[in-house]
């Protein structure tokens, strides 16, 4: 069995989400754990993502991970907001970055 590099607990923020990995020629598509966290004693909020490595044909079992100062972390926070809104109404929306 292969290892997990994300920890998927009752604590992990979405556990199930469909993903897709894209590189030149190649797609991988596979269910993955999202997680955000804020880990203790530091001043970082961590987003991480890993596609479940069973389903992946390209890719080595791996996970991603950005650190985010708390100001950047609220701006994500409000694109998404956007971009949901923007989803809802049907609408396209780019980034919101000028």
């Amino acid at each position: 069995m292969m290892r997990r590099q994300l920890d998927v607990t009752a604590y992990t923020t979405f556990d199930h989400v469909d993903a897709r990995a894209t590189g030149d020629g190649w797609t991988d598509e596979a269910v993955a754990v999202l997680d955000v966290e804020s880990p203790r004693d530091e001043r970082t909020v961590t987003l991480g993502l890993e596609l479940d490595p069973v389903e992946l044909e390209h890719l080595e079992p791996h996970a991603d991970t950005v650190p985010l100062t708390p100001g950047q972390a609220r701006v994500l926070a409000a694109e998404l907001e956007s971009a949901a809104d923007a989803a809802e109404s049907g609408e396209a929306m780019t980034s919101g970055r000028r």
